[in-house]
């Protein structure tokens, strides 16, 4: 083989930065790749883009980096909901209380259309990180713009798990259109 089939040292760390996504069981943040692959943060940016355009199916989220193929079969759901922000976090405790993730989140907005974020929140630590970083940075979640109605996609263990949730949600005035 010669130097010019070598692989280019972006390449290599791209397929590096692969690798390492294949084998966490968890997101990887920016940084935990930045670090392992000694380039910058907006470097990762860049490689996570550039992967992307090649076809891989990596899904970025507050918790990090992850193939969108490692995330787990469980059964999908979509859920409407509608509150102020202190339905956030009562919210996304019935869902993940009952072991529900909630992958994204999605406004329909006047202007631009459908806007959605990913979420993956999975657990309490979860929700006090994404809280957080709401409150850190003086932000304001996507249903904001639309008065607080949002949509979540949901990944449930079972539907008994969803439907207790669904019964909670509306019985706590969060869930759109139970009134």
């Amino acid at each position: 083989m010669s130097t010019l089939d070598a692989p280019s040292p972006s390449e290599e760390r791209r397929a590096r930065l692969i690798a390492m996504l294949r084998e966490s069981a968890a997101p990887v943040t920016g940084s935990e790749l930045s670090t392992e692959l000694g380039v910058s943060r907006q470097v990762i940016v860049n490689d996570v883009a550039i992967v992307r355009a090649s076809g891989e199916p990596i899904l970025g989220s507050p918790r990090g980096y992850v193939l969108t193929e490692m995330i787990d079969e469980r059964p999908t759901s979509t859920i409407a909901c509608q509150h102020d922000r202190e339905g956030w976090r009562r919210e996304l405790e019935i869902l993940v209380d009952r072991g529900i993730s909630v992958v994204d989140v999605i406004v329909d907005h006047p202007l631009y259309g459908e806007l959605a974020a990913n979420l993956l929140v999975e657990t309490r630590a979860d929700i006090d990180r994404y809280i957080g970083a709401l409150d850190e940075h003086e932000a304001q979640p996507l249903s904001a713009l639309t008065g607080g109605a949002h949509v979540h996609h949901v990944r449930a263990p079972n539907q008994d798990a969803l439907d207790a949730a669904l019964r909670e949600l509306a019985d706590a005035g969060i869930l759109l259109g139970d009134d």
